[in-house]
């Protein structure tokens, strides 16, 4: 599946929840009439998003918007004009080294949460809620374990 299609339709997901939660009298057949209207067509007796292309689920989601649902249309935190947040040169670099490390198979699973969870062991079983958060020993220490580790 594109990923593109699959991240309008995870929006749509989002929209979805937000839109029962937030709008009064909200359901799943009101969602479905929202669908339907669209363009999705019925598969096994139910209206489904998979029916939709990237420009219908598209003009789904600016229906969910003109109904309140604030979508956010950034990308790495940069917003209108803004720039993005700088990746310190250190954080940077325990990402590469992850990924190298997942590329060459010595990692099961190279996903940032399995980073994070390396680095909780690393340093002593603290909970490391983002790589932020690791001071600069720590994270010179991860560091040098990861390079030792790519080494072998």
């Amino acid at each position: 599946m594109n990923d593109l299609v699959k991240h309008y339709r995870q929006l749509v997901g989002i929209a979805k929840t937000w839109a029962a939660k937030n709008l009064p009298g909200w359901c799943d057949e009101t969602h479905r009439d929202l669908l339907t209207r669209h363009g999705a067509v019925m598969i096994d007796g139910r209206v489904s998003a998979s029916t939709l292309n990237v420009p219908q689920l598209d003009a789904v989601l600016d229906d969910y918007e003109r109904r309140g649902w604030s979508r956010q249309r950034k990308v790495f935190g940069a917003g209108q004009g803004a720039a993005a947040k700088p990746v310190p040169a250190g954080i940077a670099h325990l990402v590469r080294l992850w990924g190298k490390l997942g590329q060459a198979g010595k990692v099961a699973n190279a996903s940032r949460p399995a980073l994070l969870a390396f680095c909780a062991r690393q340093c002593q079983g603290r909970e490391v809620p983002n790589l932020d958060s690791l001071s600069m020993a720590e994270r010179q220490a991860i560091t040098e374990a990861l390079k030792a580790w790519l080494a072998r």
